[in-house]
């Protein structure tokens, strides 16, 4: 056995704390989506495709002109040049969504803009700028064109029946406009789950009340919500006295109303932290309490009548941590979405790191930097603060279980801090 195993059992044998990656996956396994919906395209932007998008029709419809040009027979440009142009005669010109009734032959050309279908017997457009129109009905070509140039062909974008997005991913603008191209016009995506944050303490004010000694504005309640709402999510927010009454009053009335429950503060041990007592009391289901997780390792996990609760710690950083690492990806799961809430890129470590226990993960602020040649490093971010840390440090460095420590130059995961 290891001296890092043996410190691990260790830590397991002293405490009922479960690990990082027990908890994470013990969220995972709990939540389920909370439903589906059909929505205009222009109204599923960021959502979770919920079933394949099958393009209905072919785009285009037909061969169509990448440019503005002439459409000619390959055969007879193929020694054309600026200095021995060949002369054709214009027999027509089409636009797009125009019809051309005639037929392109030897010696003859269509004038064409972008877009426009190809005109029967044409087989490539030779682009306007390497031509020259010396009269309405002829013009000087000084190029070549092999068949199929500046040619867009039918189904070229997407084709009848081919799948465009795949359950599961998210609705970005491109993909919507290309489902509108292959005939879409209604998707169907998860729904996104309500919301309802609840702050726990007799200390705590809404941002805007009166602020006598001793209290503080809810911060953890609005950081939050901004990353809730990065993610297109909105949410209600509350704040409960320290005491059960009105911790299980505030629990009931958002219950009905909503499909998760967040709570912050009033999750660790004292007296006076009462959320666990008041959920135990009115039924829930505790999944675990206390991860090795550092910070955050205050959090609970429940389900209350089938509803995920989420009992987030109260101090600043270990709520930032148990809700990034932990809520936020049960919050994404329950709308279709298993993919990381933050963007990870591999940077090169600037100083040794130690992490606080083996059994243990860990999680540090950090800033992340880039360079001309697009290389990334990071260091720690070195401020007591932990309301400006949070919000000036742009990256997070993990210190994973079973890990004592990270060496300088290593080249590590880092977690970017944007949505």
């Amino acid at each position: 056995m290891t001296d890092i195993e043996k410190d691990t059992n260790e830590i397991d044998e002293g405490t009922d704390y479960v690990g990082y990656r027990e908890a994470f996956q013990l969220i995972s396994s709990n939540v389920k989506t909370v439903g589906i919906e059909e929505l205009p395209l222009a109204f599923s932007v960021n959502r979770v495709a919920a079933a394949d998008i099958v393009a209905a029709i072919s785009y285009p419809s037909s061969d169509v002109t990448l440019k503005d040009g002439y459409a000619v027979i390959s055969a007879d440009v193929e020694k054309a040049s600026a200095r021995h142009p060949v002369r054709l005669f214009i027999i027509g010109s089409m636009y797009a969504g125009s019809k051309y009734k005639g037929e392109v032959s030897r010696g003859n050309t269509v004038k064409v803009c972008s877009g426009a279908p190809i005109p029967k017997g044409a087989e490539a457009v030779v682009s306007e700028e390497l031509c020259e129109e010396v009269s309405p009905t002829e013009v000087l070509v000084k190029a070549d064109a092999a068949k199929g140039r500046n040619v867009l062909v039918a189904g070229g974008e997407v084709r009848a029946g081919e799948t465009i997005v795949r359950q599961g991913e998210r609705l970005l603008p491109g993909y919507l406009g290309l489902a509108a191209a292959g005939g879409i016009n209604h998707v169907s995506v998860y729904r996104r789950p309500k919301i309802a944050i609840i702050g726990i303490g007799d200390e705590v004010v809404a941002p805007g009340a009166n602020l006598h000694p001793g209290q503080l504005y809810a911060s953890n309640l609005v950081t939050m919500e901004a990353w809730l709402a990065s993610f297109g999510m909105s949410c209600s927010a509350a704040i409960a006295q320290d005491n059960e009454v009105s911790i299980k009053s505030e629990l009931l009335k958002h219950l009905p109303d909503v499909d998760i429950i967040l709570t912050s503060g009033g999750a660790w041990g004292s007296e006076r932290d009462l959320v666990i007592g008041a959920l135990d009391k009115l039924g829930w289901r505790e999944i675990f309490h206390h991860v090795r997780l550092g910070p955050g390792k205050g959090i609970a996990f429940g389900l209350w009548q089938d509803k995920p609760i989420f009992c987030l710690p109260g101090g600043p950083a270990s709520n930032e941590m148990a809700f990034l690492q932990l809520a936020l990806p049960g919050v994404l799961r329950m709308a279709g979405d298993t993919t990381p809430p933050l963007q990870t890129v591999f940077a090169r470590l600037m100083e040794n790191v130690k992490g606080r226990h083996p059994a243990w993960t860990e999680f540090k602020d950090a800033i992340l930097s880039r360079d001309a040649k697009g290389n990334y490093s990071v260091r720690l971010y070195k401020n007591r603060s932990r309301l400006q840390a949070i919000a000036s440090a742009n990256s997070l460095i993990c210190i994973p279980e079973r890990t004592n420590s990270l060496a300088s130059g290593a080249i590590i995961p880092v977690q970017i801090l944007t949505p």
